[in-house]
């Protein structure tokens, strides 16, 4: 009884898929050991019951399916899936690392562009006159 109540109450956590699946495959082997099978379709049942809120756009169509999936195939499904979501944070920061990075470059030399270009415009207006200014005067 202990261990179905571990294998319901069993979470994913910030633990690896890989172990996360072992360990519940591992309740299910012993549960069957020691009292009967547990079917796909309710290991299935109690492995999604687990997965935390990044797994929901592959949970639900995995319980929507007809057919049960086998315990590899719903191995490869997650797995699959977490390296989906490995990829996608990876890309995102690298993303807003490379905004952050364009930001301050485009930040800094503008502003050193226009203050460059501020001092020199107005320092040769002052000290050297434009010819039509230099040829009225004369």
């Amino acid at each position: 009884m202990q261990l179905k109540e571990e294998l319901t109450l069993i979470k994913k956590g910030n633990q690896p898929i890989q172990d996360y699946l072992h360990m519940v495959k591992a309740l299910a082997d012993e549960i069957s050991l020691i009292d009967h099978p547990i079917s796909e379709d309710d290991l299935t049942f109690y492995i999604l019951n687990g997965m935390g809120t990044d797994f929901h756009e592959i949970v639900a169509p995995i319980r929507a399916r007809e057919r049960p999936l086998q315990f590899e195939e719903l191995h490869d499904f997650l797995v699959n899936h977490n390296a989906y979501l490995r990829r996608l944070k990876a890309t995102s920061q690298q993303l807003v690392a490379l905004a952050n990075y364009s930001n301050r470059r485009n930040g800094s030399s503008s502003v050193g562009n226009n203050s460059k270009g501020y001092s020199k415009s107005s320092g040769s207006n002052r000290t050297n006159p434009s010819p039509q200014q230099h040829s009225s005067s004369a």
